[in-house]
């Protein structure tokens, strides 16, 4: 080992006074025992996790796994046939030439395809099989073993430049544990992977740069994963541009002779792959508002005509700046470490190493430009979606880490200090395992925040609906108007229940729609007729006021008249939610159905405790009645156990509207393609 291998620039050199470079060289030697003991229990801990975690948890990497299947299984990059079956189908998907496509650049899926091939051809394990394996060995070679080589290169860069122990140790355990790149080791994602690139390039640059080994293989190796990192994350493109403009400063021949090559390889196959895909060289998110994102399938709107909950984007530019810094998204709310990059960068300019002091404003110049560039796409103002993290910026977070060198290098904490750091690594930490499970989540302040009232981003109900008594929506509007609906009860019985209008009767006080029921269970039948004032219905009465019973005073026909009219057994109102599509075999496109419910605490006959009694609607104005399906269920008041649950759906109609998307009031589209 050489003086130039152990002496740090002027700015790092650290001094031991009457110690000898033999002494120096073993401190070396123990720090380097001690990364390698705290990377392999922060890599131990995110195996362990994915242990926890199930597959397919989300519609981001369900996309990219779609298409990780396709390629292996059918040779084609449509996710048609595999979007079908059960728990694989994503929201994150393009209709193009008539096929769906996963909107995801399809370089990084195909590289875990041929991964998935190989372990398929050898181990003979599939994604048809074996999932939980098959996916968790594949996560463990595409995120954990990566990370833990980034890891190391990480440590090395810090013990390089980093002038005391606390520093170096410090940094690297947050490296390692608390940053918000942590809870996507145990999805498919390209975030993980975009700042494991962008680690090994900055790896490579430093040694070119500070250390000043020009050899060919760092500018191969500088080239080769800033294109990855940009082909992982489009705005890193101002990363590898950049990156081109440093080296071939430092070295012309070499950056042209080795640098481009290498991150032509990346840059070839990112195209190659895009143009097999989609028949041209724009990546299919390219075109988010357009046909290829707005489009109908069997009668269903793609998730993007109409986002709900935070993806609505509602925020305002301040407001949406306000919640990206110190909000329920915020860089410095989750990761209060970030604070020290933030005096870091400040006081960059008092540095004494030039070449240090250009990578701390590299990486602060990166940051305002990517934060920048997402701040002018204000469709999207949807902070990443449902996600723990401001995912977007996390490739820069190996720059993030590099700049809290010189604050705490400078600062060299005391006790106080030590214990300040200490509550932010904390903090930091807590926002980083809090989502143990999946990243696909909200954070754990944007939870708070909902909690206490600060912050409100559910869908509003549908328009022009407000809550209502019955079960039934509308009234028949001629004497030959019927539907049925079929389903099987608690003890296994097929039932069914028949609904027919009966030409209506007036008299000097009211009009009258009389309804014929014909309940029938296990082959056996109840018929009767309900009376309906078609004004008080209209009005939206109590169910007593809108039930006209010939008798006069209760009897146990009126009450339970009014009960099966309520559809629950105490008086409720049911409340209008989220708009939903169903499959009917009433005609083959599904139906826009208003999902609505209401419950109700009722103590039956014959039972000690009191039971929770709910009805769920399914509402369309498609369909006679207006009801295309309910389900009843009962719980135990105390435990939540459910007792008893009964799906009855529509399965005949005297008359189907045809399907018209003019009437799901879409907004028109967006953009042209």
């Amino acid at each position: 080992m050489n003086l130039a291998e152990i002496q740090s620039p002027s700015h790092a050199r650290s001094h031991w006074p009457g110690k000898s470079w033999t002494g120096v060289i073993n401190r070396k030697v123990r720090r380097k025992w001690h990364y390698a003991m705290i990377i392999v229990l922060a890599t131990t801990l995110n195996f362990a996790r994915l242990m926890q975690a199930e597959p397919l948890n989300s519609a981001n990497d369900r996309s990219r796994w779609c298409t990780v299947w396709s390629l292996v299984e059918r040779g084609t990059y449509q996710i048609d046939e595999i979007r079908q079956r059960s728990g694989w189908d994503t929201i994150d998907l393009v209709k193009h030439d008539d096929h769906f496509y996963s909107t995801k650049p399809p370089l990084f899926p195909t590289i875990v395809a041929g991964l998935y091939w190989s372990l398929k051809h050898t181990l003979g394990w599939s994604l048809d099989h074996h999932l939980l394996t098959t996916t968790r060995i594949l996560l463990t070679l595409i995120n954990i073993v990566p990370l833990t080589i980034a890891l190391w290169l990480l440590s090395r860069v810090i013990d390089r430049v980093a002038t005391n122990d606390f520093t170096r140790y410090f940094l690297v355990v947050t490296a390692a544990t608390a940053t918000l790149l942590q809870p996507f080791v145990i999805v498919l994602n390209n975030h993980l992977p975009g700042a494991i690139c962008c680690m090994f390039a900055l790896y490579a640059v430093i040694q070119i740069l500070i250390e000043e080994h020009h050899s060919p293989k760092y500018f191969a190796m500088a080239g080769f994963f800033a294109a990855c990192t940009c082909c992982n994350e489009l705005p890193a493109a101002a990363f590898g541009a950049s990156l081109f403009f440093f080296l071939a400063r430092a070295d012309l021949r070499k950056t042209f002779i080795w640098f481009v090559p290498a991150a032509l390889v990346p840059l070839i196959a990112f195209f190659v792959t895009n143009i097999i895909a989609t028949g041209g060289w724009k990546p299919f998110y390219l075109y988010y508002g357009t046909e290829k994102y707005l489009f109908i399938d069997d009668g269903v709107p793609s998730y993007w005509w109409t986002p709900q909950g935070i993806d609505q984007a509602k925020d305002s530019l301040w407001i949406y700046l306000l919640h990206c810094t110190v909000g329920h998204h915020g860089l410095l709310s989750l990761t209060p470490l970030y604070v020290l990059t933030l005096v870091g960068w400040v006081r960059t300019c008092q540095g004494k190493t030039p070449v240090l002091h250009l990578i701390h404003l590299w990486g602060l110049g990166l940051t305002l430009l990517v934060f920048g560039f997402f701040l002018t796409k204000t469709e999207n103002y949807n902070y990443g979606g449902v996600s723990v993290a401001l995912r977007w910026m996390l490739w820069l977070t190996p720059f993030w880490i590099l700049a809290m060198i010189p604050t705490l290098d400078r600062w060299q904490p005391g006790r106080a200090g030590s214990l300040a750091c200490l509550v932010l690594f904390a903090c930091s930490v807590f926002s980083a395992w809090y989502p143990f499970d999946s990243p696909w989540k909200q954070p754990w302040l944007f939870e708070w925040m909902t909690r206490i009232g600060w912050i409100d981003y559910s869908s509003p109900p549908p328009p022009e609906m407000a809550s209502f008594h019955t079960w039934l929506r509308q009234l028949p509007t001629s004497g030959d108007e019927f539907i049925e609906f079929n389903g099987v009860n608690e003890n296994g019985d097929v039932t069914s229940l028949r609904l027919a209008a009966i030409p209506d009767e007036s008299n000097d006080k009211t009009k009258v729609s009389r309804i014929s029921v014909t309940n029938s269970v296990a082959g056996k039948s109840d018929n009767w007729v309900l009376p309906i004032d078609r004004q008080a219905f209209a009005e939206d009465l109590d169910v007593e006021e809108v039930i006209v019973w010939p008798e006069t005073g209760d009897s146990p026909g009126k009450n339970n008249a009014i009960t099966f009219f309520r559809g629950l057994p105490e008086p409720c109102r049911y409340d209008p939610k989220r708009i939903r599509y169903l499959d009917s075999p009433l005609r083959d496109e599904k139906f826009q159905c208003c999902h609505a419910y209401s419950r109700v605490l009722y103590e039956p006959t014959g039972r000690d405790a009191p039971v929770i009694v709910r009805r769920d609607l399914w509402l369309t104005d498609d369909v006679p009645f207006g009801v295309l399906m309910f389900e009843t269920t009962v719980s135990d008041a105390q435990t939540g156990a459910i007792l008893s649950r009964q799906r009855m759906k529509a399965v005949r109609a005297s008359s189907v509207r045809p399907f018209d998307k003019d009437r799901l009031g879409l907004p028109s589209i967006l953009k042209p393609e």
